[in-house]
């Protein structure tokens, strides 16, 4: 079964970082487990009030179930817990979205330790 992964990013490419914001952030990266491919879209909530809560539904509809972002407010976590999302929260302010992918991707998963 594939799982549908949404990325903050801070640039258009998988040699971006992640951008820590998630409802400001300035693209999301739409990556799916299953084919591989990934989709960058730019976030047109980020100039919007309520950006966080507006994205959420936004990446619901395109089917995104888990969220991989730097921080997210206590609204949006309510409503990802509502829709039965993932958030999984990175520290790492300079981690490509390639490599955050590689994580996905590996046996142990995005949340593999760190050396």
């Amino acid at each position: 079964m594939s799982k549908i992964f949404a990325i903050s990013s801070t640039g258009k490419s998988e040699k971006s970082f992640l951008d820590l914001r998630f409802g400001k952030c300035e693209n999301i990266v739409i990556y799916n487990s299953e084919s591989k491919e990934s989709l960058i879209i730019d976030n047109p909530y980020k100039n919007s009030d309520r950006s966080g809560i507006q994205l959420v539904k936004f990446l619901h509809k395109q089917g995104a179930s888990i969220i991989i972002t730097g921080e997210a407010g206590p609204q949006v976590i309510s409503l990802l817990q509502k829709k039965k999302s993932q958030l999984v929260l990175m520290d790492e302010e300079k981690i490509k979205i390639e490599e955050i992918i590689a994580r996905i991707n590996s046996k142990s998963g995005i949340n593999k330790d760190r050396d």
